[in-house]
Parts: C-alpha cells; sequence; structure tokens
C-alpha cells in the first residue's frame, strides 16, 4: 500500500474517532517505508491532537526526524493547541522551547494560542510575557491577540488592565469586534460594574458592531443579577427589534425576572414581570413557546 492511501486512510479514521485503528495503522506504515509521508503524519497528529492524547502526540512530534520530514510550526501549533485546551501549562511551556531549539519561529498562530492557552489557564504573567514577545517580533498583534489578552487580564481581576489593552488596540488602528465587546461587558458586569457594562454596549452600538445573542445574554444576566429589571426590560425590546432568536440562556434569565425569585418589583406602566414577557410572546418561557 502506498504511503498516499495510507494517509487517506489515518485522515479517514481519525475524523470518525477511531484513533487507536488510525495509530495502528499509522505504525505499520511508519514499520515498512523508509521515509515518512507529511500528510500521514499531519493527519496521525491531527487525530492524537483531538482525542487528548497529547503525551503521544509530543512524542511522535519528536520523532518525525527519523523518517527525513523536517517538523514545523503547523506541526507544533496543533500540538500547542491541544495543550493549551487541556492546560497542560508545563507541556505547553517546554515544548514552545523546544520549537525554538529545532530553529523554527513562532508565528501569529503561535502567539494566540499561547496567550489564550496561557490565559484559560489563569497565568496572567505568562500571557502577557508572550504577548510582549509578539509585539517585539516580526509578527504583530491582531484583534484574536488583544481578544484573548483581554479577556486572560479582565477574567482574572485586572479590569484596568484589559480595558487599557481595550484603548490601545483601538490607538493602534485595529477595531475591536463582537467578541472583544462581549468580554470587556461580561467582565465589568460580573465584578458588579454594572453601569461600565452598559457603557460598553451603548459605544458597541455607536461604533457600528452588531451584539450578538451572546452578548445580549451577557448583559441581560448582568442586569437581571443587580436587580435593574426595567432595564433588562428595555434590553430584551432592543434584542426583538434587532431580529435575533432567543436561546435557552435567554430563556433561563427571563423566567428569573418572571418569577421574581430575586425581588418583585414593577416595570413601565405598572405592569407586571407577566404582562412584558406575554407581551413578547413568551406565555410559557421555560419552552421558549
Amino acid at each position: 500500500m502506498n504511503k498516499s492511501i495510507y494517509a487517506y486512510l489515518i485522515r479517514t479514521l481519525g475524523q470518525f474517532g477511531y484513533t487507536s485503528e488510525a495509530h495502528r495503522l499509522f505504525c505499520n506504515m511508519w514499520n515498512f517505508h523508509d521515509r515518512g509521508d507529511r500528510d500521514a503524519y499531519m493527519s496521525m497528529l491531527e487525530s492524537l491532537c483531538s482525542s487528548g492524547k497529547t503525551t503521544e502526540a509530543i512524542d511522535l512530534l519528536s520523532k518525525v526526524h527519523e523518517k527525513g520530514i523536517n517538523p514545523d510550526t503547523i506541526m507544533y501549533n496543533l500540538v500547542f493547541s491541544a495543550l493549551g485546551k487541556l492546560k497542560q501549562i508545563s507541556h505547553l511551556h517546554d515544548l514552545y522551547i523546544k520549537l525554538k531549539q529545532d530553529g523554527l519561529l513562532p508565528d501569529i498562530f503561535t502567539y494566540n494560542i499561547l496567550i489564550a492557552s496561557f490565559g484559560r489557564a489563569g497565568k496572567v504573567d505568562e500571557a502577557v510575557k508572550v504577548f510582549e514577545e509578539l509585539e517585539n517580533s516580526n509578527c504583530k498583534p491582531d484583534i484574536v491577540s488583544y481578544n484573548s489578552l483581554i479577556n486572560c487580564l479582565g477574567k482574572n481581576g485586572n479590569l484596568d488592565g484589559a480595558h487599557m489593552r481595550f484603548k490601545e488596540m483601538q490607538e493602534k488602528g485595529l477595531c475591536p469586534d463582537v467578541v472583544t465587546y462581549s468580554t470587556l461587558i461580561e467582565c465589568f458586569g460580573k465584578t458588579d460594574k454594572v453601569d461600565m457594562a452598559c457603557r460598553l454596549f451603548d459605544e458597541m452600538l455607536a461604533e457600528g458592531c452588531s451584539p450578538n445573542i451572546v452578548t445580549y445574554n451577557i448583559l441581560l444576566d448582568c442586569l437581571e443579577r443587580s436587580g435593574r429589571t426595567a432595564e433588562a426590560v428595555d434590553l430584551y425590546a432592543k434584542l426583538k427589534q434587532q431580529g435575533l432568536t432567543p436561546d435557552s440562556i435567554t430563556y433561563a434569565i427571563l423566567e428569573r425576572l418572571q418569577s421574581g425569585s430575586h425581588r418583585k418589583v414593577r416595570v413601565r406602566r405598572q405592569h407586571p414581570i407577566t404582562g412584558w414577557v406575554q407581551g413578547w410572546g413568551l406565555q410559557s418561557v421555560s419552552t421558549g413557546t
């Protein structure tokens, strides 16, 4: 069987989750061919990474040169991403050092994966260090880089730092997107800085950046939890006017408002909560009908 057929079969098995079978086939190819096939190698690496077998992926990455294949940044990025999702930070750090030892340069995807991974694991200093390395490299931070760093700073309690980076990206000509605004709104809202969250939402609209259902859910949740029910009603009206479809999270928030589990209030025109919920065609909030 030639190597292109091996590559196809390994890729197909991996895509359907048959990682063990793909690995057995790969080992068979490895033993019977003096030179490896890059496509087969990449397919095997992708399968191992997607199934969380990071130890095997790292081992495979270290052996690729034995079959005449030069490791590249794309291969490393695959493993970096898998390690980051599993918060295997020590392995991530060691592998990043090895990438440089192999004479390879990180690309923008490498940097973005590392920033997001360190942020996910709460390693703020490491995330900032990688971001600063990115700034001093031939690559330059993009919207994904800033979003990852803002998320890292904000969700680890450094709201001032997150907002500073938000302003910095604008000064550098990068336009915040729905992810940027949603992240900041969530960070401020969950730390009881709801006024700031609302200002960011208004700024988002003024800048022509359309909120999605995730953005609305984040702010609705903040308003409901802080007892600002009338504002939540108005925000829900905007959601409907924008033509967005409420999802299960939206309905859960509306149900909390309707039940009055946290407070009993009346909204505009002295209608009870059930009045405005029914007014929007949500007679049964729990079922979304």
